[in-house]
């Protein structure tokens, strides 16, 4: 099976989507009180759901919660919404990858609605033209600032998994391996500073839960 992920077995998975629904859970209900329609991506949760519930397997009580931080002026609600919806519409090429290994592997049998997951990368076709556009410093740091949050929201639930210090919301305990970004002055699309999304990382398919 996918050595990078770290799960060979129906447990493992289902510890994987529990991670997965754990971190999607309050950044979707985020998204639902602050993105508009055109840019909210698809909510994933009930697909994860009904992955854990074929699974036999709980949905996770307990979720970090996600929140931005709106102090200073690098603030846009516009702006933030499309850096938090780009970080998951790419996390669905990720998903696409782990169902092909799974599939390579003889378990297509393995309730697969979240990573089989056709919406998702509709909308990242259809969000990528807005994110490739140049834009202002105004609206490229809080779209940037978000999606690193994001980043740093999801690596937080796993190390909440694992016992270590909550870092989400501090960006002075933001993780070496989430990119950071040099903002120059002038236009540059948000996708010149960022590598390609995957929240299905290192760090949330490793976890325990």
């Amino acid at each position: 099976m996918r050595t990078a992920s770290g799960w060979t077995n129906k447990q493992d998975y289902a510890r994987f989507l529990a991670l997965q629904f754990a971190a999607r859970r309050p950044v979707e209900g985020w998204l639902s009180d602050q993105a508009p329609a055109d840019i909210c991506p698809p909510m994933q949760c009930q697909l994860i759901a009904d992955d854990l519930a074929d699974l036999r397997a709980s949905e996770p009580e307990e979720t970090v919660e996600f929140e931005l931080n709106t102090d200073g002026p690098d603030t846009d609600d516009e702006a933030s919404v499309l850096g938090v919806a780009w970080v998951l519409a790419g996390s669905g090429l990720g998903n696409r990858a782990i169902l092909h290994d799974m599939r390579r592997n003889g378990h297509d049998d393995w309730p697969h609605a979240f990573l089989g997951d056709d919406a998702m990368p509709a909308f990242w076709n259809k969000l990528r033209p807005q994110i490739e556009i140049p834009v202002d410093q105004d609206v490229l740091a809080p779209a940037t600032k978000a999606a690193l949050a994001t980043f740093a929201h999801f690596i937080d639930v796993a190390d909440t998994a694992t016992g270590k210090t909550a870092r989400a919301n501090d960006e002075s305990k933001w993780p070496e391996d989430v990119p950071t970004v040099d903002v120059e002055p002038g236009s540059t699309p948000v996708t010149d500073h960022l590598e390609p999304a995957d929240t299905n990382n290192r760090a949330i398919k490793k976890a325990p839960l």
